[in-house]
């Protein structure tokens, strides 16, 4: 090979380097996504499911999130539309095993839960929830929810597919001030406090004086973790049993004990299985979070700043005491 051949090849090669460096960065920069969300006018048959939101027709959407390999959806469900354009997820069915986006939720549960903190608190109350349900709450139970995320932080999706999250959050975040992610942001980090004295009184800052509610599901465990994964982990195992039984949580301790695992765990149903959310570390046994809900940790040590007003399925609701 003659020393000009060398060179042009040297040269080529250079080249051929650069360019694919800049195809890398690239496609870090715009992944592609693996799925895609549809927004669709309402159908007459599932506006009569979602009748007992008592929400106008025109306020309703149905989304589907498809993958292009997949001949059914992903997931689907209703959204409402505020005023100032942002969706609230009232009806999810994920169609796979991890959650797309959102965790279950049926027109009939949530319904009985937003009817029930109408009930249960006053006029004035502050109910402080993730910013999905805050968005519901504030337009179903007419109570005020001052908690959003112009981030929308807390998207789930299954592992592999974790970094689509950034390219749905837009979506989600329309319509919400930016101003809001620093109200979140102390939200988050009062979930995830450890000490319950500390986390009650930032949470009460946040309700600005008025009386104070936390609205808090299992999900929520997992939202966290995606945005704080530093601050807490947790896993899931499915079990081949309906319902929760004595037997069943006897054989998920042991499944733990054998894995060496010694975190605080809770049971869910998930349709004709149930799951077993487990903490992976011992010490996110003692973040708010884990005591707000029925993981085996909380229960030697009972909150006393928090009271019980109202348990649905997997949605706790408490009142911050005085």
């Amino acid at each position: 090979m003659t020393p000009r051949i060398r060179l042009i090849v040297g040269v080529a090669l250079i080249v051929f380097g650069f360019a694919l460096i800049g195809w890398a960065i690239y496609a870090g920069l715009n992944p592609s996504v693996p799925f895609e969300a549809r927004l669709a006018p309402i159908s007459a048959e599932a506006a009569k499911d979602v009748e007992g939101f008592g929400l106008p027709a025109e306020r309703l959407q149905q989304i589907q999130v498809s993958a292009k390999d997949e001949r059914r959806p992903l997931a689907a469900g209703v959204v409402a539309r505020d005023d100032a354009g942002r969706l609230t997820p009232l009806v999810w069915r994920n169609q796979v095993t991890e959650p797309m986006l959102f965790s279950d939720v049926s027109a009939e549960d949530a319904a009985k839960v937003l009817a029930a903190i109408r009930e249960h608190t006053p006029q004035d109350a502050v109910v402080l929830a993730w910013w999905d349900f805050s968005r519901a709450i504030k337009l179903v139970a007419g109570r005020a929810a001052p908690l959003d995320d112009a981030e929308a932080r807390g998207l789930l999706l299954p592992a592999a597919w974790s970094a689509a999250a950034a390219m749905e959050r837009p979506r989600w975040g329309a319509g919400v001030p930016t101003s809001s992610a620093n109200s979140f942001t102390r939200f988050i980090d009062a979930l995830l406090n450890a000490d319950e004295a500390h986390a009650s009184e930032a949470l009460k800052t946040l309700a600005g004086g008025k009386p104070a509610y936390v609205a808090v599901r299992i999900s929520d465990v997992w939202r966290l973790a995606a945005v704080r994964p530093e601050k807490l982990s947790i896993a899931y195992k499915d079990f081949a049993a309906t319902g929760v039984s004595h037997g069943l949580i006897k054989s998920a301790q042991q499944w733990l004990r054998d894995e060496k695992i010694d975190g605080g765990f809770a049971v869910e149903p998930i349709g004709g299985a149930t799951r077993l959310h487990y903490l992976e570390r011992k010490s996110d046994g003692d973040r708010l979070i884990a005591r707000l809900l029925p993981f085996s940790t909380s229960l030697p040590a009972p909150l006393t700043r928090f009271s019980l007003v109202y348990q649905h399925k997997g949605w706790w609701i408490y009142q911050l005491n005085e």
